[in-house]
């Protein structure tokens, strides 16, 4: 579907000089972001700071334009301009100057819109976008403002792609109004179409009013608006998303009579144009108008075969869509609610661009990066710095424990200094003492080793009858080394009465004590009679030593232990 409205331009207001050109609205951004890196005016634009939730919007029709400034939900001002003369762009100029840091946006709803929906073949979810990309080049003129809305896919079939093209003539009404916003020092965020953004306000409404969901809503919905730069904006929604939308202006004398008759035609007109779109009855129709309290009592629902009517004055839909200070309880337009709503929209659904404001986007990026990485930069130096500082801090704080501890050492000294001379005490005698008591101790041999030792080996029944400690102390000049020991144990093992018992026992408990003692030579020195020709089978005795040997009875045995 398509639809145009011929332009008669000789009734469009001329710009003395032209347009400026796009180098010149570049320079004025540079000025500004440079008051920014200078620290000069600071009325200028700030581009990385904006006051939070304050934002402008222009609402433009072909019947003059609405500038909306607004914080947070809350509509601050409101200001109406006929059309573009210089005079009214002036008044304009003075109000954004109020905040130079609030961003603007541009919201059209004129008749010069063209509409056409399409279908593309099943492609994935990439290549579905450059094909709208290409036919909106191909289908639209390359000074068009244009874009695309994706609708989604057939169900059945081979599930094509469905979307909505959409272009805004850039006429001389609409090139000066884009020129009048590129020359702010504010920022500029996007252009929007009041008629696509109607599909975030009427999911607002529905949510607000309790609209009935899922299988229980109506298939089709149908919105209208009567607004003070247009006249009735139309939208038909189906599944909630945008398939047709037309403007319609009012004919004949402004009684509240002649404009409910001129609405209610206009949508009979509308609705029989939707049977071409597949519009069926049964499926459900739901409306929704927002018009003056004038006309609302006025209007005939009876003429409509609907599920749900709703017509509420610009006032009820402003407390449904959580905005204040839009209007008041006499208003009869519904532009300032339209633009209040697509300004503090979140999301939005579709958002057109030129090529001017796509560069001065791409400035704002990249100044803003620069800002956000110098923020970055402050901030590494600041933890930096902090980091050092403690660093210093710790050390001064070492510094005065350091200075703590030797007044208290010194203090201590002292006191030792005076003892030792009450006491008249020789300190470097002394001294030698120790170091010599130190060595000494180094060399200090004790049984206790070999008694800790011995116990994990000598256990019951085995009983050790003596122990014979003795120091061989003879040092060799050549090969300086501490004196060595010499252990003799006499053992008594009661349970071996014979040789192979002997044999057996002997053996592994020699091993055992060789395992025992790292460094040392453990050997038996002495058997009793009737052991040792069998013993002599598989074991060699070191010679006895030299000192008096054990009794000689039934059951004793002589171990000795040397240190090697």
């Amino acid at each position: 579907m398509r639809f145009r409205k011929p332009i008669d331009n000789q009734n469009k207001p001329e710009r003395a000089g032209g347009l400026p050109d796009f180098a010149t609205a570049v320079n004025a951004i540079k000025s500004s972001v440079g008051t920014l890196f200078t620290g000069g005016d600071p009325s200028k634009l700030k581009l990385n700071k904006f006051r939070k939730g304050a934002r402008f919007c222009l609402f433009v029709g072909d019947e003059g334009a609405i500038l909306v400034y607004m914080k947070s939900n809350v509509v601050l001002s409101r200001q109406f301009v006929p059309d573009t003369s210089e005079q009214n762009l002036d008044e304009l100029r003075r109000s954004l100057e109020v905040d130079t840091q609030a961003p603007v946006s541009l919201i059209i709803d004129n008749l010069d819109q063209t509409y056409v929906q399409q279908s593309l073949p099943p492609v994935s979810a990439i290549s579905v976008k450059k094909l709208m990309k290409r036919r909106l080049e191909r289908d639209f003129g390359a000074n068009d403002i244009k874009g695309a809305v994706l609708l989604g896919r057939e169900k059945t079939g081979r599930k094509d792609w469905n979307f909505l093209m959409v272009s805004i003539e850039k006429n001389m009404q609409i090139s000066l109004w884009l020129n009048f916003v590129y020359n702010l020092p504010n920022r500029f965020v996007g252009i929007y179409l009041a008629s696509i953004e109607t599909e975030n306000i009427l999911r607002k409404l529905e949510h607000a009013m309790g609209a009935p969901q899922g299988a229980a809503a109506s298939k089709w919905k149908f919105f209208v608006s009567h607004n003070k730069v247009g006249g009735f904006r139309q939208v038909i929604l189906r599944d909630g998303r945008i398939v047709f939308t037309r403007m319609a202006q009012p004919i004949g004398e402004s009684t509240p009579e002649v404009i409910a008759g001129n609405i209610e035609q206009e949508m009979q007109s509308t609705i029989e144009y939707m049977k071409r779109l597949s519009f069926d009855p049964k499926s459900g129709l739901d409306i929704y108008i927002i018009a003056g309290s004038a006309i609302k009592p006025v209007i005939d629902k009876s003429k409509f075969a609907i599920k749900n009517f709703f017509i509420l004055t610009p006032y009820e839909a402003a407390g449904y869509l959580g905005i204040e200070g839009a209007t008041q309880p006499t208003d009869q337009f519904g532009d300032v609610i339209l633009a209040a709503s697509i300004s503090s929209s979140v999301k939005h659904v579709l958002t057109f661009n030129t090529p001017e404001s796509t560069k001065f986007n791409k400035l704002y990026t990249i100044f803003h990066a620069q800002r956000a990485v110098a923020a970055l930069v402050l901030l590494g130096m600041t933890l930096y710095l902090g980091a050092e500082l403690m660093d210093i801090y710790s050390l001064y704080r070492t510094a005065d424990e350091i200075a703590d501890n030797h007044t208290r050492f010194k203090s201590k000294l002292d006191v030792v200094h005076a003892q030792i001379d009450r006491d008249h005490i020789d300190i470097y005698r002394t001294l030698d003492t120790i170091d010599l008591y130190q060595a000494l101790e180094q060399h200090r041999v004790s049984p206790l080793v070999f008694i800790e030792k011995i116990e994990t080996v000598i256990k019951p029944p085995i009983i050790v009858k003596s122990i014979d400690w003795a120091i061989d102390d003879k040092v060799n000049v050549d090969t300086p080394s501490s004196p060595k020991i010499n252990v003799v144990f006499v053992l008594e093992f009661p349970d071996v009465k014979t040789p192979e018992a002997w044999r057996a026992v002997s053996k592994k408990f020699l091993a055992d004590i060789k395992a025992a003692f790292k460094g040392y030579d453990a050997s038996f020195t002495k058997v009793p009679a009737g052991l040792s020709e069998a013993e002599k089978i598989d074991m060699t005795f070191d010679a006895p030593a030299a000192k008096t040997p054990a009794p000689d009875t039934n059951r004793e045995v002589q171990l000795t232990i040397r240190e090697l």
